[in-house]
């Protein structure tokens, strides 16, 4: 996962390009070092010969072949290099002077192809030894062969290249561990800073960029986030001020209004009696709704009175069966618990009650046609799970990310009266117990599990 990751980060494949780019250089670099070397050693290879040819003064001998090797025999002729060698061969390709075994019939042969009218570098190539001289033509069809056995030389210029090829490959290295351990250090700052913007978008507004005053880029776009979250948690708290502010304003009137309405109802009958009773109706559900918003302002802002005691998580899931034991038996809907009877977690009462009957009432409301409804409490490593588990259609997966936002309901329960707030207040009640809502499609029905840190649990 690490790699996978490491893969898609910029900087390492930007890097990953360099090594490579280094890869090829270091690779032409050894066949570019070779030939020149290769040049460098076949021109000397040449002057050592011109300058025998000269030492030996044979400038003006090359009228017959055995002569000029009898000349060489007199002088008593010795190699004074044993990769150098002299030949002279008569008009038939026997060999006057030289060893035998260092050349072949053939490559005798190749030889007197090659015997021109004027001199030609020419190289023989065997298993032992690789021949580079000068041919001359003899007057009479022999040849003069001067040679030296550049094999030796060739293997020593090549750990050359290959040295070189080793150093470049050894940059090449170099340049991806240290590139990888930047790559490493941008990418965890990367992935610090999507974390934090997707925990911010889950709902804890208070996360922030951890900045390192490095100076560099991710430290200023850390500060500019941070900026952005902090104005942007600002307009929705004053939002939500002014939400909660016009909801409070508008309740008292909004109640003379009710009281007057119904007032009326008493003295009038008929159609004008039905149009009043729909509107009394509409407005308690206004008075609902400004007592909902009125509700999760306080929550969200932690203005709400709460006290965190120990509660005991059957005693708190009979209490919600019993208030809502009617309501499910209306749906034919049978309530189950599950709890130990010692069991004790830590939360406050009041709240976690209102959380958990939200979710009992979204159950029976969404889900009519469950058979059975869930409640469960367990522990797990130190949390406390909170489980409403229903059999109804569940929510569409691509609507789970938002269902617990303010005013959002899924189109096909337009049905079902309600304003679009429950979930969200759930979800403000346990982030003020640092805790997390979780909505999981079990196929069929829908699983909310609120998990919270337990302070104290016994069994």
């Amino acid at each position: 996962m690490f790699i996978k990751s490491l893969s898609h980060s910029s900087s390492f494949r930007q890097a990953t390009i360099i090594a490579f780019i280094c890869l090829l250089i270091s690779s032409a670099s050894i066949f570019i070092c070779d030939y020149i070397l290769d040049n460098i050693m076949k021109s000397h290879v040449k002057n050592m010969i011109f300058e025998n040819i000269e030492n030996q003064k044979l400038n003006n001998k090359f009228n017959s072949s055995n002569d000029l090797s009898i000349q060489l025999k007199n002088e008593n002729y010795k190699e004074s290099r044993k990769d150098h060698f002299t030949f002279i061969f008569d008009a038939y390709g026997k060999v006057l002077l030289g060893n035998k075994q260092n050349v072949s019939d053939s490559q005798i042969q190749y030889l007197q192809k090659h015997n021109i009218n004027s001199p030609d570098i020419v190289s023989l190539k065997n298993n032992n030894v690789e021949l580079l001289g000068l041919l001359v033509p003899l007057t009479d069809g022999g040849m003069y062969f001067n040679a030296y056995n550049v094999k030796p030389m060739n293997q020593q210029t090549q750990i050359i290249s290959l040295m070189t090829g080793v150093g470049l490959l050894a940059i090449q290295l170099m340049i991806l561990v240290i590139s990888l351990r930047f790559s490493r250090h941008n990418l965890y700052r990367v992935n610090h800073i999507i974390d934090t913007l997707e925990q911010y978008a889950s709902g804890k507004h208070n996360v922030r960029v951890n900045s390192n005053d490095n100076k560099d880029e991710f430290d200023q776009l850390s500060q500019e986030i941070n900026i952005v979250l902090e104005r942007t948690q600002r307009l929705m708290g004053e939002v939500r001020d002014i939400t909660s502010h016009v909801a409070h304003e508008l309740r008292t009137p909004l109640t003379r209004l009710q009281h007057k309405l119904i007032n009326l109802s008493e003295r009038v009958g008929g159609k004008e009696l039905n149009e009043l009773e729909q509107a009394i109706k509409e407005t308690e559900q206004i008075q609902i709704l400004f007592r909902s918003i009125m509700r999760l302002s306080e929550v969200e802002t932690g203005q709400v009175s709460h006290q965190k005691d120990n509660i005991n998580a059957y005693d708190i899931l009979h209490e919600v069966y019993e208030y809502y034991q009617p309501l499910a038996e209306n749906y034919g809907i049978n309530i189950k618990l599950e709890a130990q009877k010692k069991h004790v977690f830590c939360a406050d009462k009041i709240l976690i009650f209102q959380a958990i009957a939200n979710l009992l009432d979204n159950a029976i409301k969404y889900a009519p046609e469950s058979e059975t409804i869930t409640l469960k409490i367990d522990s797990s490593l130190g949390n406390t799970f909170i489980k409403v588990s229903d059999q109804g259609k569940g929510i569409p997966e691509e609507s789970l990310h938002f269902v617990t936002q303010r005013f959002k309901r899924l189109s096909s329960k337009k049905d079902v009266f309600g304003h679009g707030l429950g979930l969200t207040l759930i979800r403000a009640i346990v982030s003020l117990h640092n805790g997390e809502l979780v909505l999981t499609n079990t196929h069929p029905g829908l699983c909310a599990c609120i998990k919270i840190r337990s302070n104290k649990t016994t069994s």
